[in-house]
């Protein structure tokens, strides 16, 4: 199988998407939406006690509760946009039928595609993109755009069917 070699540059809504949709951060799964709505429980149920007691007790855990919802819900929002503005955006990839290798300014890293790495496709605000956790620490953002139109497809189906492994 011939090799592909392709540059690009990811935008910040790209990198920003890619974090967001990759599940390196939990804040989209099932478990933080339970933890928001239990919160969000909570909170109600202590706003309409203080509403109708006047306790304090009861205005300190209706501030608490709102306070851990925010954070819950924003930290990981600004913690993905500040990684979005000063994330590595220029990458250089090479793919071969069982590796990927991905040079940054960074540094080198290589990605098995045999079925162990979890490779995704997701949609962006900006388009479809294809992320991969790299082995060594990182997440791999590949922008669909970004894959030049005469490979595209090849370089696709390599990808997503050694991703396609890991949940079979």
């Amino acid at each position: 199988m011939a090799s592909f070699q392709f540059s690009y540059t990811l935008t910040q809504q790209e990198v920003y998407d890619g974090l967001r949709l990759s599940g390196v951060y939990k804040q989209s799964g099932k478990r933080a939406i339970i933890e928001s709505v239990l919160l969000g429980v909570f909170f109600l149920f202590f706003l309409v006690s203080f509403l109708l007691e006047w306790d304090a007790f009861d205005l300190g855990m209706t501030l608490v509760a709102g306070v851990v919802i925010l954070v819950l819900n924003l930290v990981p929002r600004l913690d993905m946009k500040r990684k979005a503005k000063q994330g590595l955006r220029d990458v250089k990839l090479r793919l071969y039928a069982k590796k990927a290798y991905i040079d940054t300014k960074a540094g080198s890293q290589s990605i098995d595609l045999d079925g162990s790495a979890a490779i995704k496709a997701v949609k962006g605000k900006e388009g479809q993109l294809v992320t991969a956790l790299l082995p060594e620490g990182g997440l791999l953002i590949i922008p669909v755009r970004a894959i030049p139109k005469e490979i595209r497809g090849q370089v696709l189906n390599l990808l997503l069917q050694s991703g396609r492994n890991d949940s079979e």
